[in-house]
């Protein structure tokens, strides 16, 4: 993972940043055609167990140990153990782990690459971008179909992030075109959607390499009575793009902080305001705000900066608000991305667009797909660690890091008054001496000692016990 967060960030940089979507994962060597780079993985510097608030958020509906999740991994996440870190084990499924669905992990390329004529350039894993979609998508059905087959009363939620928030989509997509399970069985959950609106880097940046082509934005009305649920935490890469055309400083000053909120910290949204929502046909979108996105990778690193650095920075460079059209004078202005749709129609030109929505070759070669479910059931989840919140109310939240110290300081407020104890019978020593209080003395100090060693045990179990995520 830090191999692709490296490399795309210093690709992304110098090429105009084209990456339709990124996450993290297994580092596998950098291939261009038949040329294998030797791997490049830096040592471990970013500490990824913090702990973390376990909640459902308020948004997501209800499930129980008869549905299932169709959990679809990000890029190199091959085993889907990224996207239950920040899904799951954060307690958006349900928090009792008891009552958790079953979660299916869909078996696809997960890779991230383009082509160059006939030369492939493969930066994550074996394929393109597009290939790895229409797969991933393919695979997608194929699971949701068994599952919904084997019980016809459960609710199907189909999951996915960054790379695989389109392939989620889509799935849902093609389940629709199919006819095989009804809308109201169906769920979606997005996080970090490359197609969120306006701001998503699809709907940013334009359609022209291959293998990595961009689909621009969704129609919210092609997934019917389909329940869906897409959030974006501000300061994203992927799904909270400036528009260089209206903001061109606040979307490149934010680009690089913004590719470690999307690896790193996206997995603590129940520890961030949110900042906005709303709601177009069945679809739900939820802004998330941890602060301003150079203040939160600062603090994640240990970098103690005051609240106040965040409002100084966001004042003087406005983070872009993921969802929202950029303006200027109250103009709105064109994306890249929807320059490109303008001229093309114009010239009558065709953009070219893999998704199923907007290609119908895609579609008609989705629609008579036969692929068989290859998909693996996830291990239980662990019980949490931290106290359980059944929902998360906004106001209830805070954008840092403060929130999971507090619900972990809270599993052993006990212990303070009995390590305080025996500090209220300190006078009784200054008293004429007998064998008696020396005994009570020396006891009352030994029981200060095992107070003191059980606190710090307990203190350290806290720290390193909540759940844990590995980057994206």
């Amino acid at each position: 993972m830090r191999r692709i967060l490296l490399s795309l960030t210093v690709f992304l940089t110098v090429g105009l940043f084209l990456q339709p979507g990124f996450h993290s994962g297994g580092a596998q060597a950098l291939t261009i055609g038949p040329i294998t780079f030797p791997d490049i993985d830096p040592p471990v510097t970013i500490d990824q167990s913090k702990p973390t608030v376990i909640a459902k958020p308020t948004w997501m509906p209800e499930l129980t140990e008869d549905d299932t999740v169709i959990l679809i991994p990000g890029t190199t996440d091959y085993d889907g153990a990224d996207q239950l870190n920040r899904t799951r084990d954060i307690g958006m499924f349900g928090v009792d782990p008891a009552h958790q669905p079953t979660v299916q992990v869909v078996n696809y390329p997960a890779a991230f690459g383009f082509t160059i004529g006939d030369f492939p350039i493969y930066l994550a894993g074996t394929g393109t971008f597009n290939e790895s979609v229409e797969i991933g998508t393919a695979k997608g059905v194929a699971a949701a179909e068994a599952a919904y087959a084997a019980n016809p009363d459960q609710k199907i939620v189909i999951n996915g992030y960054s790379q695989s928030a389109p392939v989620a989509m889509d799935v849902a997509y093609m389940l629709r075109q199919r006819g095989t399970i009804p809308d109201e069985k169906i769920i979606v959950v997005l996080g970090a959607d490359s197609r969120f609106p306006n701001t998503g880097v699809e709907n940013v940046v334009p359609s022209f390499i291959p293998g990595m082509y961009t689909n621009g934005d969704r129609d919210t009305a092609d997934t019917g009575d389909v329940e869906v649920h897409s959030y974006c935490v501000r300061g994203d890469a992927t799904c909270g793009v400036g528009n260089p055309f209206a903001n061109p400083v606040s979307t490149f000053f934010y680009l690089i902080p913004g590719f470690y909120v999307h690896a790193f910290l996206t997995y603590r949204i129940n520890e961030y305001d949110v900042a906005k929502t709303w709601t177009e046909n069945n679809t739900t979108y939820t802004v998330y705000d941890g602060g301003n996105p150079w203040g939160m990778v600062l603090r994640d690193l240990g970098v103690p900066v005051p609240k106040e650095f965040d409002d100084f920075v966001s004042a003087v460079v406005p983070v872009p608000m993921p969802g929202e059209q950029a303006t200027i004078a109250g103009h709105v202005i064109p994306t890249p991305r929807e320059l490109q749709d303008i001229v093309a129609d114009k010239l009558g030109l065709t953009v070219p667009v893999t998704d199923p929505d907007r290609n119908p070759d895609v579609e008609d070669r989705l629609r008579d797909d036969t692929t068989a479910d290859d998909s693996t059931t996830a291990p239980p989840a662990a019980p949490p660690t931290t106290p359980a919140r059944t929902s998360t109310d906004p106001a209830d939240v805070t954008p840092s890091s403060p929130v999971a110290e507090t619900a972990s300081a809270d599993e052993s407020p006990a212990e303070t008054p009995d390590t305080e104890t025996p500090n209220t019978e300190t006078p009784d020593t200054d008293a004429p001496d007998t064998g008696s209080d020396t005994s009570e003395t020396a006891a009352a100090d030994t029981e200060t000692s095992d107070a003191s060693d059980a606190d710090g045990s307990s203190s350290e179990s806290s720290d390193g016990g909540n759940t844990s995520t590995s980057g994206e």
